[in-house]
Parts: structure tokens; sequence; C-alpha cells
């Protein structure tokens, strides 16, 4: 997606209407897997050496944005190395699906807990951590099952919504995964526009809260889709759908035939997220 404001046709009313009847609407698993966009939230440094020669560099900045793909090498374990890409502290891209997903780190254990990405909140999905499963029910009963009381004497669910975008960036599908700040920048954002019926600028906003510094992902529209564009996210929603649906009908097949092949494959959606 370019930045350039070269003469373009856009897309009618009805066909964007039709590419914002098919992206999901909040309210409220499967798997789709595909390179990653992502944002450097915290500022990374790599320390180096002892008392006054100990040096401090920030090996990626906070605000950069960054695609990942699955290269060919492999590590120790022999799973496949994703390799980075800078590509700056903004972009366009169309936003043309969404997903749910429910995650939870524990700081005591170091272990993280997650649900594999679903749709619907009526939808019964698991939780796994270690990979073991450890509670099972919807959205709304696992989260229940981590309340707790936080600072300001709220009750919360330590158990997070997090939302998981499918972007069209330069020609290719990518997703991205959302919690906190961002996540809800996002959800105000579609309070004012329907997402895959324009080009979205993505970029970042600094926060600060006590001692806590940390960039918030910004959206704003920037046009509407041309036909060529809203041929593209069509296709690209269309075959989202079927793919959710070959998935879950899988799952459904493997839970009741096999119940091992089945825990494996949720497995892999709590790992990989």
């Amino acid at each position: 997606m370019t930045k350039t404001k070269a003469l373009a046709v856009t897309a009618s009313n009805e066909v964007l209407a039709q590419l914002a009847e098919a992206y999901p609407q909040e309210k409220g698993g499967t798997y789709i897997t595909l390179p990653r966009l992502s944002l450097v939230s915290q500022d990374k440094t790599e320390e180096t050496g002892k008392g006054k020669d100990k040096q401090i560099t920030v090996i990626a900045a906070a605000g950069d944005f960054y695609t990942e793909k699955q290269g060919e090498e492999v590590d120790e374990e022999g799973k496949k190395i994703w390799d980075k890409e800078e590509i700056g502290t903004e972009f366009e891209g169309i936003i043309f699906f969404k997903r749910h997903q429910l995650k939870m780190y524990d700081e005591a254990t170091e272990e993280f807990t997650s649900s594999p990405v679903y749709d619907s909140p009526d939808e019964v999905i698991p939780l796994w951590c270690d990979k073991k499963e450890v509670a099972k029910g919807t959205p709304a009963e696992l989260k229940a099952k981590y309340m707790f009381t936080n600072k300001k004497g709220k009750e919360v669910s330590a158990l997070e919504d997090n939302r998981i975008l499918y972007v069209l960036y330069k020609g290719e599908a990518y997703q991205m995964n959302l919690r906190g700040s961002s996540m809800y920048s996002l959800l105000s954002y579609e309070k004012t526009v329907s997402a895959p019926t324009v080009v979205t600028e993505f970029s970042s906003e600094a926060m600060e809260k006590g001692e806590i510094c940390w960039n918030k992902m910004t959206f704003k529209a920037v046009r509407k889709l041309t036909t060529e564009e809203a041929e593209k996210v069509a296709e690209l929603q269309k075959e989202a759908i079927e793919a959710i649906g070959a998935s879950k009908a899988s799952f459904a097949t493997a839970e009741i035939g096999d119940s091992k092949e089945f825990k494996k494959n949720m497995d892999k959606q709590a790992k990989d997220f």
C-alpha cells in the first residue's frame, strides 16, 4: 500500500457495504497462519560490559513496526526461524478480517495460558497451559474463573481479551495480534469507520503511566478503497471464512474420532499465538 495520490476509481457504496458486512462485528477457534505484522511497544535494549564499562544499546525502538516471515532455516529444536524486517514508524494497509483470543501470563510461574482463536462469544473453547487443557467453556465462563480485584478496586479478569487482525499490506496478507491499549484503540477506531472499506494508516502514540512507558498503536482512515482493492479484500474475506469453516469442521470430527489428535491441534493454536 503506497501513499501516492494517483487517480483511481473508488469502489461503489454497494461493494463497500458488502465488505463491511463480511467483517466480524464486536459481539464477542480455529487457526489461520500468516506472516506477522507487529509494533515494538517498548524499547528493547542490550546490555554489554560491567561497571564503568557498562553500555546499554537500544536494539529495537518503541514505535517501530516490523514484519516477520517464516524462513527456511531452523533452530536447534528443528523449528523454522522467523525473519524480521523493519518497515518504519507508520504504514498503510487494509484491515480485512478480525478474530478473538484469550491470553494470560503468570509472572510467578512464568507460564502462558491461552485459548485457540475463536469468532463468537457462544463458542465453547478450551484453555491450555504447559501443553495441558486446564479449563473449557465459553469466553465469558473462562474469564470468570480468573477474576480478581485490581489496585483501583475493580473486579477484572486476568484472562485478557486479544484481537487477531488480518491486514493486506503491499499486496500480501498478514496477521497482527493486539492487546491492551492498542486493542482498545482499534475498538475506538471501529466506532468511526468500517475497517475493511478503507485504507488505514497504522502509527503509534507514546504513553506513560507511572514509571511505565510504551507506545499504543493508532489507526486513521486514509481513503475509501478503489474497485481493485475492494475486489481483493472480498476475495481474502471469502478465503478466510471458508478456511475457518473447514478448520472448525476438521476439529469437530477430530474431537469425536480422535481426542489425542484434537488436543494436538488445539495445543498448536495455543502455542503459536
